[in-house]
């Protein structure tokens, strides 16, 4: 999950919230106002699925919204939707702990835009060298996040593949792809891309930036 698709669920969810509260009614038996229960369990497993992915099972923000949005009760929603707000305001200025991925991010873009001129010269080789390069250091940061092990500045490109599949974190399709890339790297690295297979490296680094987009952060 990117950072866009985080935002844009994290502002659908606070509509649907919204959307909610406007069912609010009281009840002529206890005189507690409540909205409407279906809507609010939907509301609710969307909400804790998201905050779960994005931020964690231990996030305070998803503790705290597991704990005081626990019921139909319109006081219950109101403060889910503070939750959420608060949420959302974590996520766009960015946690602290994010400064290096973004520092990191800036120069990963540097990189592949220097791996694109390369391929523009026609000097394949060093091109998709640096492009995999990058893709193995996205890697390596998402192994360490997950806490999977692996071997420091040992595990290559298949090594950390397979490990990560191993893991669930990728599945066939992306493994297969990755797989291939690893191929192409070695033979780069050995001298062996030729000026006609300059398509393929283009769609390598094509893939690499979606790549790192979609599994940096």
């Amino acid at each position: 999950m990117n950072i866009d698709a985080i935002k844009d669920r994290l502002a659908r969810l606070s509509a649907l919230g919204s959307d909610l509260l406007e069912t609010r009614y009281k009840s002529d038996v206890s005189h507690q106002e409540f909205v409407d229960a279906g809507a609010f369990r939907e509301w609710r497993v969307g909400c804790v699925a998201f905050l779960r992915e994005a931020l964690g099972e231990d996030s305070p923000y998803t503790k705290e919204f597991e704990f005081n949005c626990d019921s139909p009760y319109l006081s219950a929603v109101a403060r889910g939707q503070a939750v959420l707000r608060a949420a959302r305001e974590y996520i766009d200025f960015g946690p602290v702990a994010r400064v290096e991925e973004l520092v990191a991010a800036e120069i990963f873009t540097d990189l592949l835009g220097i791996a694109e001129r390369l391929l523009r010269e026609h000097r394949l080789s060093a091109g998709v060298v640096i492009a995999c390069s990058v893709l193995e250091d996205v890697m390596r940061r998402s192994a360490r996040h997950r806490k999977i092990a692996i071997r420091e500045n040992v595990d290559d490109l298949s090594a950390l593949n397979a490990k990560m599949t191993a893991a669930g974190v990728y599945g066939a399709v992306l493994q297969k792809r990755l797989d291939e890339w690893a191929a192409i790297r070695t033979r780069a690295e050995t001298g062996e891309l030729t000026s006609e297979m300059r398509a393929r490296a283009d769609a390598v680094l094509r893939g690499i930036r979606e790549f790192v987009n979609d599994h940096l952060f």
